[in-house]
């Protein structure tokens, strides 16, 4: 800290308790607040009145931040806990709407312990209270001055805090910082007492921009809130944000044309069964390894990870929008509209060109795909930066739909344009060249175009079953597409100026592959020519139990199970 900062801001050497004061805010702030400048350079909000929240509960994020309280703020329920290594995604719900600041009097509490769930249902029937604000392992101070910073006010403290100033940025404490006006003291002590919840007094808010300890007469401390902002200021870097200019290129994979591809596919089958998969603590139905619903009271909530993060990028703002686009596309096939996301991200100390561009990239998939970003976990980690995602929406639909074909005749179409790269694909991985080949990217606005096409057919009807192309390619998605024990097969014919192994193993991302009745097929095609999506009908389920694709692939489908 500042020290001589802070006696030029006061004009004098602040006494003990002062110094005690700006010790214990300050080391809350630079907890809580380092990584303030990666959370705004990824963070966004294109959803305002999104009732959904997910927060990536981090086990070494050293800001200690602590899910529950971030969504009991804006009276949410927790609704489910996603594992994963780096910690836990917790998804949240709300109905509460902003409520308007009063110009009353208003007082302040820490509200903590096991009832504070219990005491915030409460405090939001009640026309006194006004608002509430997380408060995270260590983090009281930081939520006070984040708080007088938004009311614009200052603090007068109680007495016996000067005795207790340790609470600031004490990691014990943490909790929801209430605001209520001074009508409702009485009552909200009432209220702790039923409900045997825990608060401490921190004070009157006041007009004058300081934080005061008092006294009857006698004033213990007084903090000018400018001063403190003047130290969050010195702080604060305003280095010029650099992004990745100099990409290097992957060597281009050998590759030896062959007439059948049955053994690949079947190769391809048995590496998906290995991948990460998805797990809650919730009763849920999983569609598949990646995506999970699950119901909480008469709503059904959709959660997904992604099932590329294989794909090692040097473009490090495509692979946080690779990333980002593939969970929401696996979530629109499956009709849900996704509307939030956050993330464990690990991110280099130096590299910071790199980083930017990570952050760049997450940023930019939120604000094209109309998702909010937030609540993201960080820490230090590798030379490159690193991020697990997960993505969440609301199921508006009575039934789920299927990934799988559900009846012979259907006719199979392709949405969005195949370009085949093969670049860290699962194909490559097979001939153990998966560090060469261009990566795939992303076009962001064909991507939400894209999405958008998805769910307007399987809302209006439509599409009878979807699922999104990524891991092993069109081949493999097919392939996929049949149920365990089924009678049904597909004829496949498709062709693209690319390489067989290209068109058929190939990982483009932006691509989703859809089932569609015959009479249905004019009105889909007219759906996404109005959207801007390119679709192309490549073939039909039928009902001889064979899957061909072209020449290069013909098994029959029980080979594939």
């Amino acid at each position: 800290m500042n020290y001589k900062l802070v006696q030029k801001s006061l004009g004098r050497k602040p006494n003990k308790i002062e110094k005690l004061f700006f010790e214990k805010f300050w080391k809350s702030f630079q907890n809580q607040s380092c990584f303030n400048i990666e959370v705004k350079k990824a963070k966004i909000q294109s959803i305002p009145d999104s009732k959904l929240t997910v927060v990536a509960q981090g086990k070494s994020d050293i800001r200690n931040i602590v899910a529950e309280n971030i969504i009991f703020s804006s009276n949410g329920k927790k609704i489910a806990a996603i594992p994963t290594n780096n910690g836990s995604f917790i998804i949240g719900s709300s109905t509460t709407n902003q409520r308007n600041h009063s110009d009353k009097v208003k007082h302040i509490f820490i509200l903590y312990g096991s009832k504070k769930k219990t005491m915030i249902q409460q405090l939001y029937r009640q026309e006194w209270f006004e608002s509430a604000v997380p408060v995270h392992k260590g983090g009281l101070g930081y939520s006070i001055y984040q708080l007088l910073k938004k009311y614009k006010c200052g603090l007068q403290m109680p007495f016996f805090i000067k005795e207790n100033l340790s609470i600031l940025s004490k990691k014990g404490t943490h909790g929801l910082l209430i605001v209520i006006e001074h009508r409702g003291f009485d009552s909200l002590q009432a209220l702790l007492k039923k409900y045997r919840a825990n608060a401490i007094d921190l004070g009157n808010l006041t007009p004058s921009l300081n934080i005061e300890i008092n006294s009857g007469e006698r004033t213990f401390a007084h903090v000018p809130f400018p001063t403190l902002a003047m130290l969050v200021h010195d702080k604060q870097s305003l280095e010029e944000i650099k992004l990745q200019n100099l990409i290097p290129d992957f060597p281009h994979p050998k590759l030896k044309g062959k007439k059948k591809y049955n053994n690949e596919l079947v190769k391809l089958i048995e590496d998906s069964r290995t991948r990460d998969q998805i797990n809650i603590l919730q009763k849920k139905k999983s569609l598949n390894r990646n995506i999970a619903i699950f119901k909480r009271g008469q709503v059904q909530y959709g959660v997904a990870i992604d099932d590329n993060s294989y794909l090692n990028y040097n473009d490090y703002k495509m692979k946080a929008i690779a990333a980002i686009s593939n969970i929401a596309r696996q979530l629109a096939c499956a009709g849900i509209r996704p509307e939030v996301c956050s993330g464990f991200l690990k991110i280099p100390k130096d590299n910071q060109r790199e980083k930017n561009s990570f952050l760049k990239g997450t940023q930019d998939a939120g604000k094209y795909l109309n998702l909010n970003i937030d609540n993201l976990s960080f820490e230090i980690g590798e030379d490159v930066p690193h991020g697990e995602f997960l993505a969440a929406g609301i199921y508006t639909r009575n039934e789920l739909l299927p990934n799988t074909f559900g009846s012979k005749d259907l006719f199979i179409s392709m949405l969005g344009s195949h370009r085949g790269e093969l670049g860290g694909s699962r194909y490559l991985h097979l001939l153990n060249q998966e560090n060469k080949g261009n990566r795939p990217v992303v076009d962001l606005l064909m991507e939400s175009r894209l999405q958008e096409a998805v769910l307007t057919g399987i809302h209006g009807g439509l599409i009878q079953s979807a699922r999104a192309i990524g891991r092993g390619g069109v081949a493999l998605a097919i392939a996929k597409s049949f149920e365990k024990k089924s009678n049904l097969g597909a004829r496949i014919h498709f062709s693209r100026k690319l390489k067989t192994e290209e068109l058929l193993f190939g990982e483009t991302q932006g691509l989703a592959l859809v089932t569609i009745k015959e009479n249905d097929l004019m009105e889909f095609e007219r759906i996404c020519m109005t959207i801007g999506v390119p679709a192309t009908t490549i073939g039909r389920v039928t009902g001889d139990g064979f899957y061909t694709f072209n020449k290069s692939i013909k098994l029959p489908v029980k080979e594939l199970n």
